[in-house]
């Protein structure tokens, strides 16, 4: 979440006058859930391309999105990602954004999982590409993992635990939890029309099941090292699913009416996430999870607790 008040009147000015226009929010719109070039945001919003170019330099001065120059058929084509599916802004001169809620943040290395069931395709990348470890699921028991910055699945699941006894000051005042990880499907090689129903469950209750639409890698990761050739999975979709009070939502859009006193949080020490394909799903497509040095943002997977 990008966090801004009247403390920095200039960048507050800065991001106000990018979203001034109804063109670029549906710019930012469409980059919701994929990178798109500015020749397809130009078609899609039936814009001139020039139109688009100028409106995306605003976007991207502005920090609310990122481009990157690759190679096309005609000389070259200028690839839009957005950066924040969130913008708080404090207009008043306290110290607090929102002045009745505070989070506590936690990141999980995506490797220290606890507890897996993986059918292949599987493996997971580290520091290096090592080719003779894929698709052996007993080779997710080595220590390596935990260092994983790609790691992927076409079945089952990975199970991490987090632990909240420290947090249990908050029990009464807890408004949500949340998890945020990239993610995609897993197709061989890559696949943009390859669809994989994505579940979640928190404490063995499942929160709800999300359909990526594609397995991405028509160019390279923003931060994907060199040695991951182009061809393999190369980014994903930055997911956050939270339960609150009343509901569980997924990138603020509603996916379930699983909300907190189901989870029943607080009776252990720490509680479990859980994300996999079931058995019993209609699209059973995989899943790739990034780390924070690959795909296209630099993060592993963000629990997230607001009180």
């Amino acid at each position: 979440m990008l966090q801004l008040s009247n403390k920095d009147p200039h960048a507050l000015a800065k991001i106000c006058h990018a979203l001034s226009t109804e063109l670029r929010l549906n710019i930012i719109a469409l980059l919701e859930n994929d990178t798109k070039s500015c020749l397809e945001l130009s078609k899609q919003l039936g814009y001139p391309l020039s139109t688009i170019s100028a409106n995306v330099k605003i976007l991207e001065e502005a920090g609310l999105i990122i481009t990157e120059l690759l190679p096309a058929k005609n000389g070259s084509k200028k690839l839009c990602s957005l950066v924040y599916l969130d913008i708080a802004i404090q207009l008043g001169t306290g110290n607090k954004i929102i002045e009745d809620s505070h989070q506590y943040e936690m990141e999980i290395p995506i490797g220290n999982y606890m507890d897996f069931q993986v059918f292949p395709s599987c493996g997971f990348v580290t520091d290096g590409v090592y080719p003779e470890t894929y698709d052996k699921p007993s080779y997710f028991f080595d220590l390596s993992r935990v260092t994983a910055q790609l790691i992927w699945l076409r079945r089952g699941y990975l199970e991490y635990r987090i632990p909240i006894d420290h947090l249990k000051q908050f029990q009464s005042k807890l408004k949500s939890i949340s998890f945020e990880l990239e993610i995609c499907s897993e197709a061989p090689g890559f696949n943009h029309k390859w669809k994989s129903d994505i579940t979640m469950w928190i404490n063995e209750v499942e929160i709800g099941t999300w359909t990526s639409p594609a397995d991405f890698g028509d160019r390279r990761g923003i931060l994907s090292p060199d040695y991951w050739s182009l061809g393999n999975s190369q980014y994903g979709i930055l997911t956050k699913w939270k339960v609150n009070t009343t509901e569980t939502t997924l990138n603020n859009e509603f996916l379930s009416d699983v909300h907190l006193k189901m989870l029943k949080i607080y009776q252990k020490d720490y509680l479990t996430m859980k994300i996999g394909i079931k058995d019993d799903s209609q699209h059973i497509g995989g899943i790739n999870i990034f780390g924070k040095n690959f795909g296209d943002y630099p993060q592993d997977i963000k629990f997230i607790l607001e009180y």
